[in-house]
């Protein structure tokens, strides 16, 4: 199926490049965010709040963008000016996320976190997880901060979640931008449909 061009095709194969690097972030965030929930609730605590919102803002950003790339591809004209409204608020959820993120991970050092291979990790991950259950009541929940700070991969894992989020912001912000211009190309290359006078 050719891209439809919407007056200016250089923009609108950009707005499809913008929308492809965005699922391919939303489904990074997806896969770390719920191996995190997957572990923590494994051992009956309750994951930080945090982890939490994001992989709910995520999953719906990217049912979203599945559902605006046919839209978008069908020569939606009006539905550009939709597309933006939607991808503003995703563009405010994102800066908000990444906001509440970063606080706490900007602090933290992950390289100062000690170093070892990945079963020895595994083994303190775990232990440090039994612990946490017995000083924790059951249904007790865990900041950020405690649970990224518990080995060097899971610092590495919140940092990557934390970066793609920035990174979401920064191309719904550029979907933000090109979604009017190509409405405005479209309008001036006379692309828009007419208005139907009644007879």
């Amino acid at each position: 199926m050719p891209v439809p061009s919407y007056g200016a095709l250089p923009l609108s194969e950009t707005f499809l490049c913008i929308r492809g690097l965005s699922l391919v972030a939303m489904v990074g965030i997806v896969g770390l965010t719920a191996n995190f929930v997957a572990a923590i609730n494994s051992v009956g605590i309750e994951p930080p709040r945090e982890i939490v919102g994001t992989l709910s803002i995520t999953c719906i950003a990217t049912l979203y963008t599945l559902i605006s790339v046919p839209f978008y591809m069908a020569q939606a004209n009006l539905g550009l000016f939709i597309m933006t409204g939607i991808d503003s608020l995703l563009l405010l959820a994102f800066v908000i996320v990444s906001v509440t993120l970063g606080k706490p991970l900007s602090l933290l050092n992950c390289f100062a976190i000690a170093t070892a291979d990945s079963k020895i990790d595994a083994a303190g991950a775990a232990s440090w997880l039994q612990s946490l259950v017995q000083n924790v009541k059951q249904g007790g929940s865990i900041g950020l901060y405690v649970w990224a700070g518990s080995t060097k991969l899971n610092c590495l894992e919140t940092k990557a979640i934390w970066g793609l989020c920035i990174a979401l912001c920064i191309l719904f912000s550029c979907s933000c931008i090109l979604l009017p211009t190509l409405w405005f190309k479209s309008k001036r290359a006379g692309l828009l449909p007419k208005k139907i006078e009644a007879a």
